[in-house]
């Protein structure tokens, strides 16, 4: 039989409680939607830390990216994800209202990171359509 110890000083923890105040609050980024304007496509984002009243943010793709063929329409969104999300890690302080550009080492960087992410992902067949 195993006695169970009544002296709470010798009962260890697995666990030290830590405040939620001091655990930091993940970053959520929200897309809320796009604009057309004579320069491009305007994407606006919401930036929430969780304890701070939500940044807003605007990424913009100029024109000639989509012109030339450097940039999709069905892709522009999450490029600009990536471009803000790379502003925030360089300066968290990136003050509300901020616009941002598209660059042309922004679309490079994007189109690399999609190539070497293809490779990797397997695509599953569509099954065969039967007629009924």
């Amino acid at each position: 039989m195993t006695s169970i110890p009544t002296d709470a000083s010798s009962i260890k923890p697995d666990t030290v409680p830590i405040k939620a105040s001091a655990l930091p609050r993940p970053v959520t980024i929200r897309y809320l939607g796009f604009e057309c304007t004579d320069e491009g496509r305007s994407y606006r984002m919401r930036v929430d830390r969780g304890t701070d009243d939500p940044r807003l943010y605007t990424v913009s793709v100029p024109s000639e990216a989509f012109e030339s063929r450097r940039a999709r329409f069905q892709d522009a969104a999450e490029m600009c994800l990536q471009r803000l999300q790379r502003e925030l890690d360089e300066n968290a302080e990136l003050p509300t209202g901020s616009s941002l550009v598209i660059t042309t080492a922004d679309l490079d960087g994007y189109r690399e990171s999609q190539q070497r992410r293809s490779p990797t992902r397997k695509r599953t067949p569509h099954p065969e359509r039967t007629e009924r």
